[in-house]
């Protein structure tokens, strides 16, 4: 199957180039290459390899391929012959895209910006929770009204946002998260629900049966006193697993876990992969800590090394098939990886604002859970921030990250933690000098 669609792409007019012991393939279009033949094969390409291969395009604008965009890349400041069409006016890469070659004639219809608006639009419901756990990053007592809730809702569909997310604290805390679901189903949102999961109880369950596509299940641990030690409550592990199959009764097709990484788990990697598994997971979430320093004072488990981080990233990529796919969930620079965990790792387009944004839970937007950076109370508002805009153009990157292929998926590590060295445009702590 591999060579078929290969072959299929060199006769389109694309190079393929695969390296096996690097995982990855470099795609590059020919001069000749018909964008929408090879959009056709691109298509199925990305499909079947991208799990397991970092895949980069170059020589074409990610317009040809907008929910595709993290696979094109090319060095920002190039200079050659490009033009920018209309559709350049509305996309998210302005700035850093150099535009349409001009050699390309005919494809213009083609083409459709890239993120004009957020592909997803997070709701931090509230800032309480039933559980205690020592990786958390705020439990002020915040609670969002219904009304602001709401409004962000119908100002998301009206932009063309097409999934939502409803987070906490705990959202099932919330009084108004069954009417803000039914909200979002009504508006046609594929709608997510980050959740420790202790209270989807079965009453709970019936309520909402069908008005959730995909829960994220926070995993503090993978036993009564992990979970007990994790979560700074004992006794809840049993209603958690229960729970994760209500949630499956429920109509939720995508079940996913989120773990915090410590350094125990670092050196039980294969203990808790298992469990994981065991549990009915579709996917396993890793997050590198974004703590404060305050928070690490009081959690120290969560110091995380760069060193801890690339041995978790090894016994990540060597991972059994048939379990829970692991992955690298939030930003670290995808140069500090080994070649074969770069893959399992997505890099920080779903973090510091680059395609999506939070609500906070006081009614302003931010590009992150963590990020002090707050951009406005309306969502067209925040997304043509003067913050965001700067960022996006990414030129205050380091030259190593400019010329990096990998660059529109790694899009230069965590700005947290770039922020905590220094400068929240400054290098991230862990990238490769």
């Amino acid at each position: 199957m591999l060579e078929e669609l290969l072959r299929a792409a060199a006769e389109s007019g694309l190079e393929p180039d695969l390296d096996l012991r690097a995982r990855a393939l470099k795609i590059l279009f020919a001069p000749g290459a018909a964008p929408e033949a090879a959009r056709i094969i691109l298509y199925p390409l990305l499909a079947g390899l991208e799990n397991n291969f970092i895949i980069t395009v170059s020589r074409a604008p990610a317009c040809l391929m907008p929910d595709a965009f993290e696979h094109f890349t090319w060095p920002l400041g190039v200079k050659g012959s490009f033009k920018h069409i209309p559709a350049c006016r509305s996309c998210a890469l302005d700035g850093r895209c150099p535009g349409l070659n001009k050699t390309w004639t005919g494809a213009a219809g083609l083409l459709k910006p890239v993120l004009p608006a957020p592909a997803e639009l997070v709701i931090e419901l509230n800032k309480n929770c039933n559980l205690a756990c020592r990786a958390c990053f705020g439990r002020s007592g915040e609670e969002l009204p219904v009304r602001a809730a709401e409004k962000a809702l119908r100002e998301a569909a009206a932009l063309g946002v097409k999934n939502v997310r409803f987070t906490g604290g705990e959202p099932l805390l919330h009084p108004g998260l069954e009417k803000l679901l039914r909200l979002a189903r009504k508006l046609n949102f594929y709608t997510l629900l980050n959740t420790n999961a202790v209270l989807f109880t079965p009453a709970r369950a019936r309520a909402l049966a069908g008005l959730i596509d995909n829960a994220l299940v926070s995993l503090p641990g993978v036993d009564e006193a992990g979970h007990a030690a994790g979560s700074g409550r004992a006794g809840l592990f049993g209603l958690k697993t229960a729970s994760i199959k209500r949630l499956r009764t429920a109509g939720v097709e995508v079940v996913r876990a989120g773990t915090v990484v410590s350094k125990p788990l670092v050196k039980e990697f294969a203990r808790w992969h298992k469990a994981v598994t065991a549990l009915g997971f579709d996917s396993w979430e890793l997050y590198r800590p974004m703590m404060t320093t305050e928070a690490l004072a009081a959690a120290p488990e969560f110091k995380i090394t760069r060193r801890d981080f690339i041995e978790l990233a090894k016994r990540t990529a060597a991972q059994k098939t048939g379990c829970a796919r692991a992955v690298l969930a939030n930003p670290v620079p995808l140069c500090c990886l080994p070649a074969a965990a770069r893959p399992f790792a997505l890099g920080a387009r779903f973090d510091d604002g680059w395609t999506r944004l939070v609500l906070d839970a006081s009614g302003s937007y931010k590009p992150s859970y963590p990020s002090k950076e707050f951009l406005g109370g309306t969502l067209t508002g925040a997304w043509k921030h003067s913050f965001l805009k700067k960022t996006r153009k990414a030129a205050w990157l380091p030259l190593q990250c400019k010329r990096c292929s990998m660059l529109p998926v790694c899009l230069g590590g965590s700005r947290f933690q770039a922020e905590a060295a220094g400068s929240v445009f400054g290098a991230d702590p862990w990238m490769s000098r």
